[in-house]
């Protein structure tokens, strides 16, 4: 009987973002200039929508747009059809080590 329930659970849902203590952080360790690693996939800046491959960005913070929900604006250190900045909610980005 176990062996049919274990084939038929619900698959395990991954979570990208960091839980909640972790991104109350973020908040307070994101600054301008700072290097950060953002996941821009499927986010969309000024008509160009990132495919699904741009997970690992590289980018500096330009400043913080919102409170609640957290986003910052961000510059990637690369441009795509003349975007140079985007805004990423606070649980796609990641501190660069």
């Amino acid at each position: 009987m176990a062996r049919f329930h274990v084939l038929f659970r619900k698959p395990c849902r991954r979570r990208l973002a960091f839980d909640g203590a972790q991104r109350d952080d973020l908040r307070v360790m994101l600054q301008p200039g700072q290097l950060v690693r953002v996941n821009l996939a499927g986010l969309q800046a000024e008509g160009v929508m990132f495919q699904a491959a741009v997970t690992d960005a590289v980018a500096h913070i330009v400043k913080q747009t919102s409170e609640q929900p957290p986003k910052y604006l961000v510059k990637p250190l690369f441009s795509l059809r003349g975007v140079t900045e985007v805004e990423v909610p606070a649980d796609r980005i990641h501190a660069d080590k």
